[in-house]
């Protein structure tokens, strides 16, 4: 769950809706450690607000950041494109390479050599 930048070597926590379950844990246990985690994460010290522009792209980092979109767009339409970019694996604290428990991402696009 807690994931070294592969640049900075910052240390963040690497969960949001995709986290699912902690190994060595019961779906209870972990359901209720990630939404504590969460609830951490999305705390209004924590979240960057951005005030949009016309015509404006923002990148977020995912390595490091989660995106939370918050629905205050008071009625305006909001138009997102999402891609998610083919790179390195994370890393934890200990130095060793996540690795699939289950599940299959062959759906994606594979990375280039």
């Amino acid at each position: 769950m807690v994931r070294v930048h592969p640049l900075t070597g910052e240390r963040g926590l690497f969960i949001g809706g995709f986290a699912q379950r902690i190994v060595g844990l019961s779906p209870g246990e972990s359901r209720k450690i990630l939404d504590l985690l969460q609830a951490y994460v999305a705390r209004p010290e924590n979240i960057l607000r951005h005030r949009w522009s016309p015509n404006q792209l923002v990148v977020f980092d995912n390595r490091i950041t989660q995106h939370y979109a918050v629905d205050n767009y008071d009625g305006l339409a909001r138009r997102l494109h999402r891609v998610t970019v083919a790179g390195d694996i994370p890393v934890g604290i200990e130095g060793k390479e996540s690795y699939v428990i289950e599940g299959d991402a062959s759906h994606y696009t594979s990375v280039a050599a």
